[in-house]
């Protein structure tokens, strides 16, 4: 198996005994943070707030980097127009990304990730 930490190995099973698609149950970044040893709980796991969070902020950033040229250049924003319109972005997209996978937890019934023991998968 993969060298993930206990826990994460524990969710993964969980999740893929309740048929959780493989997209879903580890996406790359947190396949990539696993490897390296850190513990960090898969989407689907992971509360709302950690969610929202973590995928607004993302989302928010690489908006703001990628529309910064084509703000510069077609649209006359200055600086703080730029950064609100990534923020608002970054904001509505973390929220229904949150409440996206909120929903996802529940359709398929699956524990907090603060529930699930440090040990091994069955």
């Amino acid at each position: 198996m993969h060298p993930y930490p206990a826990k994460v190995r524990t969710a993964l099973q969980l999740m893929h005994d309740a048929g959780v698609p493989q997209a879903l149950r580890a996406p790359p970044l947190h396949r990539l943070l696993w490897r390296l040893g850190i513990t960090v709980p898969p989407p689907l796991l992971a509360g709302f707030t950690a969610n929202a969070l973590s995928m607004g902020v993302f989302f928010g950033v690489t908006w703001g980097v990628l529309m910064l040229p084509l703000f510069g250049v077609l649209v006359p924003l200055k600086t703080w127009g730029i950064v609100g319109s990534a923020g608002l972005a970054g904001a509505l997209f973390g929220v229904i990304m949150g409440l996206i996978m909120r929903a996802q937890q529940q359709r398929y019934r699956l524990p907090a990730w603060r529930s699930l023991p440090d040990g091994r998968a069955a």
